[in-house]
């Protein structure tokens, strides 16, 4: 629903062009939340500021406008990679863009130029530092200028997560251009962070535009770190040939971490400040090309990486805040598909992580981080939903727990804790002052250190009245308070506990549920069903590859992970205007790549027909999911299916029974029939649903160990690879 304010901002008619461009260049049959609010507004000569979750679809709040309004759309931007991925992407809809920036010879930084000055252009991608340059400005003054488009801005500011010297003369473009729009957008900043950066580009009166910090399709999952690398194998597993980043705190973690997966099969590649800038360019561009799969590094790595398609992100470490983290956890799921972020928690990243705050030399500073770590162990050893405790940093209240984190997959036991919630407050509006949870704490556990006799706090009415409980316990029960409202911890106030409106309904006879505390436990959560065809989707997806290797782009520049997600739910499709309803299919790419697309649907459409008449007998499809059989595992296949047994077969061909059964796996993998139910016998449905309940962040020989069931390693391995050509995790 279009704000009925801004139809006389933007014309009827402008509305529909915008529509036009949105759908025949991008794809898209309509706009996204507040996308169109920030579009017309432009469209309209006004700043704003557009706040946006990664993956929102900021992108398109200036690119429309540029291409729109007279003039060239300028987009500063603070990575070089990050303007050479929206640069293709826009050339591959058929966009007239280009970057200048340090990485173009000098032939390639002219003819750049030429058409920026000949007003070829309708975006041009550029660094602050080059931007700002006299000769730059000097040129900007003889051209047309449709906008100022400041990505990540919250680079900005000294209070954000990221800041960048380099930005800060930014609010120069305001006085040399005065009557151009700008428009300011980032995915992290608090409120104090907002105002700094409105001060600083000139933004005062900007029409602002804050979206939900929510990223529904990322699940949160954070795991006690006690075989850290064993964890994150298995968490792998569950996401083979999906791209992924996993964040260390120390560049020798990083290394260390990447040869280890690389040992285990991982396509695993180490990105750190330390190495040299050609290398760190090489991996980052086999792994938007998809050439790595996994890429371990510091938090060095990421801000300029426009990969949508990243399906996991790690934390092997405790991020330093919560602004981090959500960032970091943010380059997940950019697409919308389903994709998880998994910390691993260990007190020692605590200490670490103090210990290099010890050494901010800024007494201001090292408070704010102080009270940022607290806040980043208050989420991590909290048993309140992920979400909630997430959003309510950012001052985002969600009504529900989200259904989609692992406090909510598997939920603590719970009780009333109504009267402890009360005697918290009373212990709040005893002290009658600013103090800290920890002191709270205190006092409620009747602790007589110097400092609360000193006040007198050891007279106070609630002093002792919760001594029955441990630390950890209260601890536990005030983060609970604070992620549900009724408390607040203040920054400018060292964190001191602070009630809120919401800290009244105490006083009455509502009730406050909390979770029981319970040291870190390895969570058991459900795999992610999803119903697209993962067989075909991977045929689109080789598909894609062999096309965006032949024009030398990143894959996902091509053709998105959403798109040919949508293409493999469709049934036999013979015409390339069937594909036009897929989301992001604008009339260029059909015309490009349509018709290659229709042909792998068609064929697969073809196959699976044939699959469903030789599978007649009842017998479940299975999917291909390893190499075809070789001559000894066919010759296996064909005295099974003449009924021969394990034993028989191993006589026959002379072989030990092992290698029968290593065959049996192969065939599997190769979508054979084989009945496994039968040669595993009665215990094969009580293993199966074993294995749906097993612990994701266990390894396989500790799965295997805790089954009711003594299993070889090839009986074991067999049912995992039935379950696999199932299409079951």
């Amino acid at each position: 629903m279009i704000d009925a304010s801004l139809v006389s901002m933007a014309s009827k008619t402008k509305q529909r062009q915008a529509l036009k461009i949105l759908n025949d260049t991008f794809g898209y049959p309509e706009f996204r939340a507040m996308q169109d609010e920030v579009v017309y507004t432009m469209l309209d000569s006004r700043d704003a500021f557009v706040l946006m979750p990664t993956g929102g679809g900021k992108s398109l709040c200036y690119q429309i406008p540029s291409m729109m309004r007279d003039g060239i759309g300028i987009v500063v931007s603070p990575l070089i990679s990050l303007m050479k991925d929206q640069v293709d992407a826009l050339t591959r809809c058929g966009v007239n863009a280009a970057y200048y920036n340090s990485s173009l010879k000098s032939a390639e930084a002219k003819e750049v130029l030429a058409r920026f000055e000949a007003g070829e252009l309708e975006m041009l991608y550029v660094a602050p530092e080059r931007l700002l340059t006299k000769a730059f400005l000097k040129r900007l003054e003889q051209v047309k200028i449709a906008l100022f488009a400041i990505d990540e801005a919250h680079c900005v500011s000294q209070w954000g997560h990221d800041f960048r010297p380099e930005y800060v003369r930014l609010g120069e473009l305001r006085k040399i251009f005065p009557k151009v729009p700008m428009l300011a957008l980032t995915a992290t900043a608090d409120e104090q962070t907002r105002e700094d950066i409105a001060k600083c580009l000139g933004l005062g009166r900007a029409r602002r535009f804050i979206s939900s910090f929510d990223r529904p399709n990322i699940r949160y999952l954070i795991a006690e770190k006690r075989q850290p690398l064993t964890q994150i194998l298995h968490f792998l597993s569950d996401w083979k040939d999906s791209s992924g980043i996993i964040y260390c705190l120390s560049r020798k973690r990083v290394e260390d971490l990447a040869v280890n997966l690389q040992r285990q099969g991982v396509r695993a590649a180490a990105y750190h400040a330390g190495m040299p800038a050609r290398v760190r360019e090489k991996v980052q561009d086999d792994f938007l090309r998809d050439q790595v799969q996994v890429i371990v590094a510091t938090i060095a790595f990421g801000m300029g990486v426009d990969k949508p398609n990243v399906r996991f992100v790690i934390h092997h470490d405790l991020p330093k805040s919560i602004e981090g983290y959500y960032q970091e956890t943010g380059r997940a799921g950019r697409d919308g598909i389903d994709s998880e972020a998994l910390m691993l928690y260990g007190s020692g990243d605590v200490n670490l992580v103090r210990r290099l705050i010890d050494n901010v030399e800024n007494p201001r500073q090292r408070q704010v981080e102080i009270h940022k770590l607290n806040s980043m162990i208050s989420l991590s050893e909290g048993l309140t939903c992920r979400r909630k405790v997430l959003l309510g940093y950012f001052g985002e209240h969600l009504e529900e727990n989200c259904g989609n984190c692992d406090v909510c997959l598997d939920p603590p036991e719970t009780f009333d804790g109504t009267k402890l919630a009360r005697l918290v407050l009373q212990c709040c509006n005893d002290l009658e002052g600013a103090y800290t949870a920890g002191y709270v704490v205190d006092i409620l556990r009747g602790n007589t250190h110097s400092r609360i006799k000193a006040r007198g706090h050891h007279e106070l009415s609630s002093f002792g009245k919760g001594k029955e409980i441990n630390g950890d316990e209260w601890t536990s029960i005030i983060r609970q308070l604070v992620h549900q409202g009724y408390f607040t911890q203040d920054v400018n106030k060292k964190s001191t506990m602070c009630a809120t409106e919401k800290a009244e309904e105490l006083r009455k006879k509502n009730a406050v549920t909390l979770a029981k505390y319970q040291p870190m436990v390895r969570r058991k959560l459900k795999r992610f069903n999803r119903d697209r065809d993962d067989h075909l989707f991977q045929k689109l997806v080789d598909m894609r590859d062999k096309l965006a290797e032949d024009e030398d782009v990143a894959p996902h520049v091509l053709i998105s992970d959403v798109a040919l997600s949508e293409m493999s739910k469709m049934h036999d499709v013979k015409t390339v205007s069937a594909l036009a309803k897929i989301s992001g299919m604008g009339k260029y790419k059909l015309d490009a790549y349509g018709e290659q697309f229709t042909r792998v649907l068609h064929e697969h459409a073809e196959q699976k027909a044939n699959e469903e008449v030789l599978s007649e007998d009842g017998a479940p499809v299975l999917l291909a999911k390893g190499p075809p059989a070789n001559d000894a595992q066919h010759f296996t296949w064909i005295l099974y299916k003449g009924g021969a047994s394990v034993v028989d077969i191993a006589q026959q061909q002379n072989i030990e029974e092992q290698s029968v059964m290593k065959h049996l796996i192969a065939l599997v993998r190769a979508a054979h029939h084989i009945d496994v139910p039968g040669l595993i016998g009665s215990a094969f449905d009580s293993l199966m649903i074993e294995l749906n309940d097993a612990d994701p962040y266990a390894s396989l020989s500790e799965v295997k160990r805790d089954l009711s069931v003594d299993l070889t390693n090839e009986q074991f391995r067999l049912i995992l690879a039935w379950r696999e050509a199932l299409g079951i995790s």
